[in-house]
């Protein structure tokens, strides 16, 4: 009769897994410590112990130093911290609250809890503002009723908390429709457009103050940069409020080695009538204020104005001069014209064999306008030659030129053949205002600090919003403020590109260092300085 074999393995008891995070030095160490505690625990209770004995003999020690031997304690005996959402509760009324006012409250609490063992809960809450003003029930004696607000006051009996947004909504350059838009959309409350408008009228005089400190010093800064002063040298620009026949008119100066702003005007309609005058009289403002305050002009340097043009010759001392990035960009326009076309025209109106000099000649201006020591008679010379160098004739090209000194030289560009072509492109180069009036050009100053300014004014003035004119001098005060902290700040590397088919991009771009705002705790500082 056969019998059945018995299983004599060993059955393994339940066990579980915990997952602990760690690298491999973690984990050695972690095993570590557990074979000393293992070591212990086996010499102590002279029998051998696993993990799970060794874990709960670690917690059961920590509970007990941490609550000591009283029982009847519990290790929470708070409601804890965290607490999630419930879906019924993701609507539920929010607002904005002060840090002293969580101090009152939190007073408030154990005022009532010393004397009645109920709870508060909020009876009713009415937002005022950004500002809950909460009306508290006890749950046990109905007479015990507080009302609690979520800011304090300032003297005037107004909220704290409308008051700090109201300044980082002006501060911003937010416009009223994006403010209610995200305030409404977020459930928070919104201060009313009266209690706005009535903080603006005492807020924009703070804003303009700092302005005008933003401005006096940098000045001081300008003149403090030149070793010899005889004068300091100016960029100037207009930028209109809108795109045509606009009421406003931002006519901005600023220093040639500090980029910061000397000094910004306002122009309206009521003040001239013609919007494409506004420049030329915040011009004259601007040198009238200069002079008020002892400062010279030496050169300045602006984007071709014929009027300023006029009104800077007329002036004593000071130096006219265009900028040259506008001037070439002209003559690139012109010999774009020439060198491209429909077939019909080749030959009539155009020539493909001017097709590959339209940034050579630029470069060959540049160049021309920077190394004509300061005399119109040798850049014309120097920018009569442009045809003769791509005729190559070189016999007036410069004597550092690869095109004199290299008896190997052959031109990289196609050689202009064809009289046609020729003449076509000495009209143009002869008809450019670098050209005709090269004494303009001849210290190469350019404006591209000036355009820059005029984006950053654009964060503060949309130019498809009209504003008003005591909101148009606020959000130009802001733009002072915003731009004499942060140009030419500190940069944490330069990006160069790899790409050898863009060599103007090899020499880097620099990333810059984040944005600044002082400005606006100093406008804050200043408002809430007047209630004190």
């Amino acid at each position: 009769m056969a019998t059945e074999k018995q299983d004599s393995s060993r059955k393994r008891p339940p066990n579980f897994r915990i997952e602990i995070p760690g690298d491999e030095t973690v984990k050695s160490r972690i095993l570590e410590k557990l074979q000393k505690v293992k070591g212990y625990l086996t010499s102590t209770l002279n029998k051998p112990v696993n993990n799970s004995l060794i874990i709960e003999e670690l917690l059961d020690f920590w509970i007990k130093q941490q609550l000591g031997s009283d029982n009847s304690k519990e290790l929470h005996p708070f409601p804890s911290t965290y607490s999630q959402t419930r879906s019924q509760d993701v609507d539920q009324g929010l607002f904005v609250t002060a840090e002293k006012s969580l101090d009152t409250y939190g007073e408030l609490f154990e005022a009532h809890t010393s004397i009645c063992n109920g709870k508060l809960k909020v009876l009713k809450r009415t937002m005022k503002g950004h500002v809950a003003s909460v009306r508290l029930m006890c749950t046990k004696e109905k007479s015990h009723s507080y009302l609690w607000s979520s800011s304090s006051y300032l003297p005037n009996d107004e909220f704290l908390v409308n008051h700090r947004i109201c300044h980082a909504f002006y501060s911003s350059g937010l416009l009223p429709v994006h403010y209610t838009r995200f305030v409404n959309g977020a459930g928070i409350g919104c201060i009313t457009k009266e209690r706005r408008s009535k903080f603006f009228r005492k807020y924009k005089e703070h804003a303009e103050n700092e302005s005008v400190q933003s401005v006096d010093n940098a000045i001081n800064d300008e003149i403090s940069s030149y070793d010899d002063l005889d004068g300091i040298n100016i960029m100037t620009d207009a930028r209109h409020g809108w795109r045509k026949n606009a009421k406003d008119t931002t006519v901005v100066a600023l220093g040639e080695k500090t980029h910061k702003v000397m000094d910004c005007e306002h122009i309206t309609k009521s003040q001239d009538k013609v919007a494409q005058r506004h420049e030329r009289l915040g011009t004259q403002i601007i040198y009238e204020n200069l002079e008020n305050k002892n400062v010279s002009i030496k050169i300045h340097a602006h984007d071709r104005n014929l009027a300023v043009n006029k009104f800077v010759r007329d002036t004593q001392f000071t130096v006219n001069q265009n900028d040259l990035w506008h001037a070439v960009k002209a003559v690139k326009k012109a010999v774009t014209k020439i060198s491209k076309g429909t077939k019909r025209s080749e030959g009539i109106s155009w020539s493909v064999q001017l097709g590959d000099k339209v940034e050579p000649i630029a470069t060959h201006i540049n160049w021309a306008v920077r190394n004509c020591e300061q005399n119109s008679l040798k850049l014309k010379e120097s920018l009569d030659n442009i045809v003769n160098h791509y005729c190559d004739n070189h016999e007036n090209c410069h004597h550092s030129s690869r095109c004199r000194f290299d008896s190997n030289y052959e031109p990289s560009r196609t050689v202009l053949t064809n009289l046609k072509a020729r003449k076509m492109l000495e009209i143009a180069i002869k008809s450019s205002t670098i050209y005709k009036y090269p004494q303009d050009y001849i210290l190469a100053k350019d404006t591209f600090y000036v355009e820059s300014f005029n984006n950053v004014v654009n964060i503060f003035q949309d130019k498809r919003i009209c504003f008003g004119d005591d909101q148009y001098k606020l959000r130009s005060n802001l733009a002072v403020c915003h731009w004499n902290e942060n140009v030419d700040r500190g940069f944490t590397s330069v990006w160069k590109s790899r790409n050898p088919n863009a060599p103007a991009s090899q020499k880097g771009k620099k990333i810059y260092k984040k944005l600044t705002y002082n400005y606006r705790i100093n406008i804050w500082n200043r408002y809430i300085s007047s209630f004190y």
